[in-house]
């Protein structure tokens, strides 16, 4: 999503190192426990190496330290001491930028997450960390998933990546109905023949989103959301097998909507990308 993306600018104590990045004003940061990140204390996000770049004569206040794989680089700055950045091991095509080291005005929103470097294969592996600097490749990655409810009386189709990220939200409908959804733009979903008119809707509260249920079923395989006047929230665990390869939940906190979602920045997600 491109749109999204802005330049954050920062570097070390000092300002000896200094760099700019291109990267959303909404990350998702890494803390983690191995040996080395535990003193440092450098919960990091990470970009595309290509969206990372050193400014001026920055490179000469630079030393890196290795230890055990000796893959990961960890560069810090010769005079003040301070990891700004670093070539994490995870990652051999990104870098990882200390999310505090960012100068004050363009990160909007950091989520941090946990990443078990005392157990770094299994880690690797359940944290999907090495998507994270990938060059986004837009509709190259995009599928055609079907689904629908339990009955196949409601069927659809929808355009979407492989890899999706749902949310998990605690509003109370949500929290009873615990249809964790992924959000696409509309004009991304079809309903399939006559599914229509299975479909019934219970709207409460602002009664802005639109609660769909098969009238046969009751599943709730699809809605509209009130994050997201212009998608549509699709139920993951309404695909039918064979088209998501993988699924990220993320927490959206319903009870408190507003600050929600400014924080997750979820309506970016029903934003057609150009």
């Amino acid at each position: 999503m491109d749109a999204e993306k802005v330049v954050h600018t920062g570097g070390c104590h000092c300002k000896s190192v200094r760099w700019k990045v291109v990267a959303p004003s909404s990350v998702v940061a890494w803390d983690c426990n191995c040996s080395t990140c535990y003193m440092r204390a450098n919960t990091h996000f990470i970009v595309p190496a290509d969206n990372f770049e050193l400014l001026g004569d920055s490179e000469k206040f630079l030393t890196t330290y290795t230890f055990a794989t000796h893959t990961a680089k960890h560069t810090f700055c010769k005079i003040c001491g301070i990891t700004s950045f670093y070539h994490p091991r995870s990652n051999p095509d990104g870098v990882a930028v200390t999310f505090r080291c960012v100068d004050p005005g363009t990160l909007t929103h950091v989520e941090i997450r946990h990443f078990d470097g005392k157990n770094w294969d299994s880690a690797y592996n359940q944290t999907g960390i090495s998507s994270f600097s990938k060059m986004p490749e837009m509709d190259a990655e995009k599928v055609v998933h079907t689904g629908g409810c339990h009955c196949k009386s409601v069927r659809w189709k929808v355009v979407a990546s492989a890899s999706v990220i749902a949310w998990d939200c605690n509003c109370s409908n949500c929290y009873m109905r615990a249809n964790t959804h992924f959000v696409v733009p509309a004009v991304n979903f079809e309903l399939l023949g006559d599914s229509g008119k299975f479909l019934t809707t219970y709207t409460f509260g602002t009664h802005t989103a639109k609660h769909t249920f098969c009238k046969i079923c009751g599943i709730t395989s699809f809605y509209h959301p009130r994050s997201n006047p212009d998608g549509i929230a699709v139920t993951f665990k309404c695909v039918d097998p064979g088209t998501l390869t993988h699924v990220e939940i993320r927490h959206a906190d319903g009870k408190n909507w507003e600050r929600a979602v400014i924080e997750t920045g979820i309506a970016s997600y029903s934003k057609v990308q150009k």
